[in-house]
């Protein structure tokens, strides 16, 4: 299942290098579909093992349980064996024996006592101790089915998003090739149109900034949301991919593109989490524009972090969350050209949301390079 999943990866990927056409953008999502389908399946497996693993070591539990106990009951009626010969006195021992042979036997019954107690200890210890390693285990298995089910969980909200996109496609495009050509002609204007306004509206917010408000530069006060490539990095760059996709900038080199945050490649699935303790402060839909399913998180040290480009948002304003909680799963939506994780860090004092020329909500402010606070 696994091979299977690699290979509609591998579709995925070789769909996006194709030209922008209707019947490829649809083959791309049959193609996402069907792996997100197989990881569901392979999920529904894990969970499946898991709980057979969980009922075996739950049935060896109760099985060591009860010989414990036949071992403790061994060990009783050994301690009160040995506690009733202590009380025969010696001159007892000497006439209560038939002859000299009854006692040295006694003797040898005591001592055959006493090692077996000592056996019968060790052997209760090594009980105690399987016991134990087999409760971690369960416990352990225990962990790994709730967070296989929380996969399973998010992975059928994901599959469920890409069904409603493609049904989407096709009822706006109607199956047309002209239609969705022409479609794409008036959105890309719009697009260009909403990252030119989002970019001049933040470049007055970077000078707002404060900077007794937020923290200076020191690695390691942000988690990465996810550990993959980064595959574009922050401010004015002036790669041919830059200039074109981005809006124009100079820092005094040349024509660039402005990028406001870091890109950092990932499937549509994987889970996104939080970087940092804090409170979910913004989440929004774009729709094909910019930040596509996105959710912002303030911090208590001045800083607002953004995600986006999501398939799926799964908490809600107001709510708290840790450092390393899952808070949405990647995808491509908005304006992307593949399916990456948009991650922005802003200036608490700068942010706000409001909505764009288009109606949608977005996220806006003072952009900070995250690679100063990221961990290495």
């Amino acid at each position: 299942m696994e091979k299977q999943i690699a290979q509609y990866k591998d579709m995925v990927r070789n769909s996006q290098n194709q030209s922008n056409t209707l019947k490829n953008a649809i083959a791309q999502m049959e193609a996402q579909i069907k792996k997100l389908e197989a990881q569901v399946r392979l999920t529904q497996t894990k969970i499946s093992q898991t709980s057979l693993k969980i009922q075996g070591l739950s049935g060896d539990i109760s099985t060591q349980n009860i010989e414990l106990e036949k071992q403790r009951n061994n060990l009783s009626q050994t301690i009160q064996a040995i506690n009733e010969y202590d009380q025969t006195g010696p001159l007892e021992l000497v006439f209560g024996s038939g002859n000299f042979s009854d006692m040295l036997s006694q003797a040898q019954y005591v001592n055959n006592l006493q090692t077996g107690l000592q056996q019968k200890l060790d052997a209760i210890k090594e009980f105690k101790a399987q016991l134990e390693t087999q409760k971690i285990e369960s416990e352990n298995q225990k962990t790994l089915l709730e967070n296989f089910k929380k996969q399973l969980s998010g992975q059928t909200l994901v599959l469920d998003s890409q069904r409603d996109d493609q049904k989407d496609l096709l009822a706006t495009t109607k199956n047309q090739e002209k239609i969705y050509q022409s479609t794409l002609t008036t959105l890309q204007k719009q697009r260009d149109q909403v990252e030119r306004d989002i970019y001049l509206a933040e470049e007055k917010l970077r000078r707002a900034i404060n900077p007794n408000s937020i923290p200076n530069a020191q690695k390691g006060i942000l988690a990465w949301p996810i550990k993959n490539t980064l595959v574009q990095i922050y401010g004015c760059i002036t790669t041919s991919f830059a200039r074109n996709s981005y809006p124009a900038c100079n820092e005094g080199k040349g024509n660039g593109g402005f990028h406001n945050g870091l890109d950092i490649d990932l499937e549509t699935g994987d889970p996104v989490a939080a970087a940092l303790d804090g409170t979910i402060s913004g989440v929004g839909n774009m729709a094909r524009y910019a930040y596509g399913k996105w959710i912002t998180i303030k911090h208590d040290n001045g800083l607002t972090t953004l995600y986006a480009h999501l398939s799926v948002q799964s908490v809600n304003v107001g709510q708290k969350v840790k450092t390393d909680d899952i808070i949405g799963y990647g995808g491509s939506t908005g304006y992307s050209t593949g399916s990456h994780l948009h991650f922005t860090v802003y200036a608490t004092n700068t942010f706000h949301v409001e909505p764009n020329r288009y109606g949608y909500p977005t996220p806006l402010g003072g952009p900070l390079n995250p690679l100063l606070y990221l961990d290495q």
